[in-house]
């Protein structure tokens, strides 16, 4: 395919020398016939724009000159090449004087801002030079193909009422300038403007939910756009228009039909804001017939155009929720805190990009044509501001919150199975440890009194003694017939602990084990289980139940309800 392109590439430069010494008297016309119309980014033109230029130039004729730049501008490939043709246009422009013309070089190197590089600061600014230039021309044609673009602007910016009337405008000029006797290439212009204008006018009332009168224009321009391969791209959007329509109307079969048709111009177009736009579509599409996998190759494809491009339209970024609720329902930790990140940094993209150029046109362009609302659209955009900030704040926090309870819910379910492996060996190593079973340390007290008590010890356990309320070291040295001394000696040397430690062990060992295999303790209080353990105060069992265990009771209790199958 590649040796098929540079065959055909090589072939055009060697017609363009036939071409060149069979008659250099040709006039501009005649060369531009020969790319005229092709579609953008198209490099077979660029030969012949090479020899427009050369042409211009030895004859020193500025005028043609901007027309050369420009048409290099538009048919080369590259996005640096784009700008340095743009600004090569601006200084013919300059040195020729011409307000038109200069108006006319500032918008297209707005476009490139806009549409290529999407940024949006500079594209204003471009905007903004080209309106003032404009403005008192007599060129209609270019001047509301600046109210155009300044419409594109506010329609980015959520003024869909205000962006209305300019596509209103512009749609009105063009058709009505369709109805004169025009040349060959003016008809093409006004042509692909008049459908540009439409297919705006869709893109409005579709934000504002007119849908009635979208799918209106999707067919006019369907109608007017089918099988004419100069406005294929035209056509595409048209496509993209009624696939919204449909799927406004839950007919997600026609909807993915007509997105589909669509998609092949709009990627060749290099339109990566309108194919996320469609991606987040079919994603969805899929997703109500339950083609989960499908929907989210789609969702992904709008995060890779992120990662790439650096931009992403608000619409667009709800595609992130979805990714976000499918990694927690694998419980994909790693791909959730990714999706949320990417959210968080969509957000600031967002907020970044679009508040400036919200606040620039208030300043600027609105100042200049709306005197009136100037008040009026700055309390608008404080409440909008504020609102903002508001919503972004809260849903920070809904973030914050949520990765938190992510960590913690995987904490709590570590402690548990952590807890659970000891029980199960306990169990299967008979884990009611005997006093016997427990190494002796060097005595202090005599053999015969250190056996005599561990036997009562032993029955004290089975007992189940140690559950009753308000025992002290005393009171259990009485019970087993010694004194205190003695039983704190008798603890430290073979349990390897206070007396204190010991009873604390003893009972949460024992309503630990209650709750791991008898149900019924799973719907008790934790009021009810420290008392059924002999302590005596709730947070006194919570901490000692935490400390021993190492996970609280009621986290354990609700971890064991899940596994056992018993409702929480």
């Amino acid at each position: 395919m590649k040796k098929c392109k540079y065959c055909l590439f090589v072939f055009s430069l060697f017609s363009l020398w036939v071409y060149s010494q069979k008659n250099s008297a040709e006039t501009y016309s005649d060369i531009r016939k020969n790319y005229e119309k092709m579609l953008n980014d198209d490099r077979r033109a660029l030969p012949f724009v090479k020899l427009y230029i050369n042409k211009a130039k030895k004859e020193k004729n500025q005028e043609k000159l901007v027309q050369g730049y420009r048409d290099a501008r538009q048919y080369c490939i590259s996005l640096d090449k784009k700008f340095k043709y743009a600004d090569s246009t601006i200084q013919a422009a300059i040195a020729l004087n011409d307000s038109a013309e200069i108006s006319k070089a500032y918008l297209s190197k707005g476009i490139l801002f806009y549409f290529n590089a999407k940024k949006y600061k500079a594209a204003l600014d471009q905007y903004l030079k080209a309106y003032q230039f404009a403005e008192h021309s007599k060129d209609q044609y270019h001047k509301y193909k600046v109210i155009y673009h300044m419409g594109i602007v506010k329609s980015h910016l959520g003024y869909y009422e205000k962006a209305l009337q300019h596509f209103l405008d512009c749609t009105l000029f063009y058709q009505s300038s369709l109805e004169k006797d025009l040349h060959e290439n003016e008809l093409y212009n006004y042509s692909k403007g008049y459908y540009n204008s439409l297919h705006q006018l869709a893109v409005v009332y579709r934000y504002l939910g007119e849908f009635d009168k979208v799918d209106s224009l999707a067919e006019l321009g369907l109608k007017n756009t089918v099988s004419k391969p100069d406005y294929f791209l035209e056509n595409s959007y048209f496509h993209k228009s009624k696939g919204l329509v449909y799927f406004n109307k839950k007919d997600y079969k026609n909807s993915e039909i007509s997105l589909r048709k669509a998609l092949p111009g709009i990627v060749k177009r290099n339109d990566f804001a309108t194919c996320s736009i469609i991606y987040l579509h079919l994603g969805k599409i899929y997703f109500a017939r339950n083609e989960v996998d499908k929907s989210m190759n789609n969702f992904m494809k709008i995060d890779s155009i992120f990662n790439k491009q650096q931009f992403i339209l608000p619409e667009a970024a709800d595609c992130y929720r979805y990714l976000m609720n499918n990694a927690a329902k694998t419980d994909n930790v790693d791909k959730q805190l990714y999706y949320t990140n990417q959210l968080l940094k969509a957000d600031h993209t967002i907020n970044k990009d679009f508040s400036y150029i919200a606040s620039k046109i208030c300043r600027e362009y609105d100042v200049q044509s709306l005197k009136k609302e100037k008040e009026s659209l700055e309390r608008k955009e404080k409440r909008k501001l504020r609102n903002a900030l508001v919503l972004i704040g809260i849903s920070a926090v809904i973030i914050i919150i949520f990765c938190i309870r992510l960590y913690r819910d995987r904490k709590i379910r570590i402690q548990y199975e952590t807890l659970q492996k000891k029980l199960n060996s306990n169990e299967q190593g008979n884990d009611n440890e005997t006093i016997d079973d427990i190494p002796l340390r060097k005595a202090s007290l005599s053999p015969e009194l250190t056996e005599e008590l561990l036997e009562k010890l032993k029955i004290f356990e089975k007992t189940l003694y140690f559950t009753r309320k308000g025992l002290t070291q005393k009171s259990v040295a009485t019970k087993l017939g010694t004194n205190s001394h003695y039983l704190s000696i008798l603890i430290n040397e073979n349990k390897g602990m206070s007396f204190t430690r010991y009873m604390a062990e003893l009972r949460i060992n024992y309503i630990t084990n209650l709750l791991n295999t008898n149900k019924k303790y799973l719907n008790y209080t934790i009021e009810a289980l420290a008392e059924e353990c002999g302590i005596a105060a709730r947070q006194n069992f919570s901490a000692l139940f935490y400390e021993i265990n190492g996970i609280r009771p009621k986290d354990y209790i609700r971890k064991r309800k899940e596994e056992v199958g018993v409702d929480i």
